[in-house]
């Protein structure tokens, strides 16, 4: 039964990314690999997660998009997401399920019972704490990602220009690395908004996690891993992604952008970084290394 649900539901979330423009037909089918695997761990942690960082984000999408249209060249409508984008911020998080489901789900009997954060009441000392390093990397993971996205989406709001995070100097709006208060303000919010899922998320999985302590533990995490990851991406953006302006349009171009034809390589003007990532490679870089510290911290407490 678990598993046709899990089936039912990938299914209904494709088309209805499908429908409303948010995935192309080849991010509907990485979905599945990401879905799939995530969605039939039998805690709801790892499927409400997802879904949240998938809804939330979407939607925000299209809150600044037409803002996005008039700095970006390569804006897409609805900002629908392609194989690569699905992957590169839905990859480390379904290896990360994947592991707990292996490490530690089959070593607590096959029972999501005590498996709350940090909660020292498992069979084990060391699965207690690889149950907590594996909770918070995933975590860590999602609310990287939907705290960038956050900022992403919502920084292109202010006013005023972002700042380079390397030299704290005005560049304009869409520019890798650039931050703003709105986009930092976000991406704490962001972050906190996985929190606050995770916790409704083990409450239906085990009543025994209810606790105010649980509450502020993981929405706290969540709120600093969102805030973390997006500064990560952008000294990721400001130094090892190029931004590229054009003059003539005034846009941000694409990555890795070349002059065109009959077009005047003066009206390319760099205005950060080196040409060594581009925009999905840097998501999937610092969502990576958010986890890899969230799990390494709570792993530590």
């Amino acid at each position: 039964m678990h598993i046709l649900l899990t089936v039912a539901l990938y299914l209904a979330l494709a088309y209805h990314g499908l429908k409303k423009g948010s995935l192309s037909i080849s991010g509907a089918v990485a979905a599945a690999a990401v879905c799939l695997p995530t969605f039939s761990h039998p805690s709801y942690l790892f499927m409400i997660v997802l879904l949240t960082f998938y809804l939330s984000s979407s939607r925000l999408t299209k809150v600044g998009s037409a803002t996005k249209a008039s700095i970006e060249e390569d804006h897409k409508a609805g900002g629908q997401r392609t194989a690569v984008q699905v992957f590169s911020n839905g990859f480390t998080g379904t290896v990360i399920a994947c592991l707990h489901y292996m490490l530690v789900f089959h070593e607590n009997n096959d029972s999501m019972s005590g498996l709350c954060f940090a909660d020292p009441s498992i069979s084990t000392f060391w699965l207690a704490r690889l149950n907590t390093a594996l909770i918070a990397a995933y975590l860590g993971h999602y609310a990287c990602c939907n705290g960038d996205t956050w900022a992403s989406e919502l920084g292109v709001l202010s006013k005023g220009n972002p700042i380079l995070i390397t030299t704290l100097k005005s560049v304009p709006k869409g520019t890798n690395g650039g931050v703003s208060l709105i986009g930092l303000v976000a991406s704490l919010i962001g972050g906190a908004v996985v929190g606050l899922s995770a916790y409704f998320a083990f409450i239906l999985s085990d009543w025994h996690c209810l606790s105010s302590d649980l509450l502020y533990s993981l929405v706290i995490a969540g709120a600093a891993c969102g805030l973390v990851g997006s500064l990560i991406d952008s000294f990721l953006g400001a130094t090892l992604q190029r931004s590229t302006f054009n003059k003539k349009s005034g846009q941000i171009a694409a990555d890795f952008r070349r002059p065109r034809r009959h077009e005047d390589r003066a009206d390319l003007v760099v205005v950060s970084g080196y040409e060594v990532l581009d925009n999905h490679q840097v998501n999937f870089v610092s969502s990576l290394t958010t986890a890899f510290i969230a799990g390494i911290v709570a792993y530590n407490l």
